[in-house]
């Protein structure tokens, strides 16, 4: 007998006691950046099924005294976006992987039985989402992930892919550029309140519109999708700043991190293109040990990164599903008196 359900205390006791589940994560947060070695562990469990926090579910497929499957998804910034940070399907076997680009028969394949299992639970989970209001359910894979033909049928559509490049980033290495000793283009200072629909405005000027649909195309949206720091006992420390010119904001850089190794992205200007290069040297100018998830869009930062003694720590995908919000109806009913 087979099922999905909400996990429980219960569900947590039996885990520990079958030392389930077993296996890597087959999602990848963005916060952990230790993609490849993201593992479930009892303590997580504990904490999902005996606080059942707000704006986190999770879930778990049981055949029989057999679990066959677990999924747990939180929100990223805002109630609207949220992210599968936990993802055990150990049906999925890895030949099933083709990649991001479809077969034109996988849609019409026949699935498995363990393939149909992870389905409901995908499905389920999305239902559960979309209870809570949430429009928007991110996936980050490794590339060539066993899981993504099924996230693919379940509804998962690409955003984009991503390079992590990890390392000490040398300023004189090779590949260095007459841009990262000029001036930068307008005032550098610490991001503000304030600035937050200014970096908006940026990200619309330096985001391809595909992505943008995908991540939002309204601020609110945007403000959502945004991936959140750490959320563990330490919270990583989290610093950002602005390059300004003429009242409007040129680029933007941030660091998540601590004790000298730090997470950073950046965004400039299409109008100012060499205030990515300038940035990456601030950036690395901050901290003697730096990891970048960069997206394909910026592929001129992973190549420069790259070139000075960056080491390639992974290929991502990341992907995105329109959950269907359940809609209220009102109205009356007859009740006796």
């Amino acid at each position: 007998m087979s099922s999905v359900q909400s996990l429980r205390i219960t569900d947590a006791l039996r885990c520990t006691l079958l030392n389930a589940p077993r296996g890597p994560n087959l999602a990848c947060p963005g916060p952990t950046l230790n993609i490849s070695k993201s593992r479930y562990n009892g303590a997580s469990l504990w904490r999902s099924a005996v606080l059942q926090p707000k704006g986190q579910v999770a879930l778990a497929h049981w055949q029989g005294t057999r679990l066959s499957g677990l999924a747990s998804a939180r929100t990223r910034s805002g109630h609207r976006a949220w992210e599968l940070d936990g993802l055990y399907l150990p049906s999925v076997a890895p030949s099933t992987s083709s990649g991001v680009s479809a077969s034109a028969g996988e849609h019409c394949r026949e699935l498995s039985e363990g393939e149909a299992e992870a389905l409901a639970l995908l499905e389920e989970t999305f239902r559960a989402v979309g209870e809570r209001a949430g429009e928007r359910v991110f996936l980050r894979v490794t590339g060539g992930s066993p899981v993504i033909p099924l996230a693919r049928r379940s509804g998962f559509i690409a955003v984009c892919g991503e390079t992590l490049v990890e390392g000490p980033v040398l300023s004189g290495a090779n590949g260095s550029s007459a841009h990262d000793s000029q001036p930068l283009a307008g005032a550098l200072r610490p991001r503000l309140p304030s600035d937050e629909y200014g970096v908006f405005q940026l990200y619309c000027a330096a985001t391809p519109i595909r992505v943008r649909q995908a991540m939002g195309l309204t601020f609110e949206q945007w403000r959502d999708a945004r991936e959140p720091g750490s959320r563990g006992v330490a919270p990583l420390r989290q610093q950002e700043w602005i390059v300004e010119e003429s009242s409007r904001i040129q680029g933007w850089v941030k660091l998540s991190g601590r004790a000298g190794s730090a997470a950073a992205e950046v965004m400039a200007h299409p109008d100012h293109p060499e205030l990515l290069y300038q940035l990456v040297a601030f950036a690395s100018s901050r901290t003697s040990r730096l990891r970048w998830l960069v997206p394909d869009y910026q592929a001129p930062i992973a190549d420069r990164l790259l070139d000075r003694g960056g080491r390639a720590a992974g290929e991502y995908n990341m992907m995105v599903k329109m959950v269907t919000v359940p809609a209220m109806q009102y109205g009356m009913a007859p009740v006796e008196a």
